[in-house]
């Protein structure tokens, strides 16, 4: 499977803070049949203010590990981008990276963000030639349950992610995500949906689910959606 959506770079943002942090992260990502990972940490300015060069260091450092560990294992280097005027200056610039070197981008909002910035962060986005992703679509509350709204930016030529963690059945008691799992079996069940992904953080709270998260879709809602979900859409990103 392909993760296009993690954070496991350590000592840049909420991440591992250590490198053998990152490492037992990947070794848990690995045995759920992970082998290729795209690294995105944070860009926020006020709340990640992590060097380029600091984030690009530890990356390198954390992929010399894997190559030596894994030899069936990639790394590539990426960015969550929180959308604002500041990022978008950037991106033109090319001072923050795409994904894996393509033209695909993932860009995060708050959760309270209002649909006509979204709307407008897709259309100056896709103006600079580069392709949008929008991370963890079942947290913008703009969102819920609006196909119409999501089939807008679709058609604007953004792409739509959500979390791995957002597709587990739900539990009867003290589900913390049942409302982002509501609204990721209304995305899913609408067909907008392009990836799945980890978006992991630690081995605690936020850790990958990508082995369990594969194989409900799978069979709630067939192999073909979850092949195209975890890695044939994946991959297209990886051959851009």
């Amino acid at each position: 499977m392909i993760d296009i959506h993690s954070h496991i770079i350590f000592g840049v943002d909420d991440g591992p803070k250590t490198l053998e942090d990152s490492l037992e992260l990947i070794d848990e990502a690995y045995s759920q049949g992970i082998r290729k990972i795209i690294a995105t940490s944070h860009r926020r300015r006020g709340m990640f203010n992590t060097s380029e060069d600091k984030i690009k260091h530890n990356y390198t450092l954390l992929n010399n590990e894997v190559k030596n560990k894994y030899k069936d294992l990639e790394l590539y280097y990426g960015g969550e981008l929180y959308f604002n005027l500041d990022i978008l200056k950037k991106l033109e610039n090319k001072e923050v990276p795409t994904l894996a070197d393509s033209n695909y981008v993932l860009l995060e909002f708050s959760s309270n963000v209002m649909y006509k910035e979204i709307f407008n962060a897709v259309d100056s986005v896709t103006l600079l030639g580069l392709k949008p992703i929008l991370a963890h679509i079942e947290r913008y509350n703009c969102l819920e349950k609006n196909k119409k709204r999501v089939e807008e930016l679709l058609h604007k030529g953004a792409l739509m992610q959500i979390n791995s963690s957002s597709v587990l059945k739900m539990k009867f008691f003290g589900d913390k995500h049942k409302v982002y799992k509501k609204r990721a079996k209304y995305f899913i069940e609408n067909d907008l949906i392009s990836f799945v992904a980890t978006d992991m953080h630690n081995l605690d709270e936020r850790k990958p689910h990508l082995k369990e998260a594969y194989e409900f879709i799978s069979s709630k809602y067939g192999k073909e959606l979850a092949e195209n979900l975890f890695k044939i859409n994946a991959k297209i990103i990886l051959e851009n």
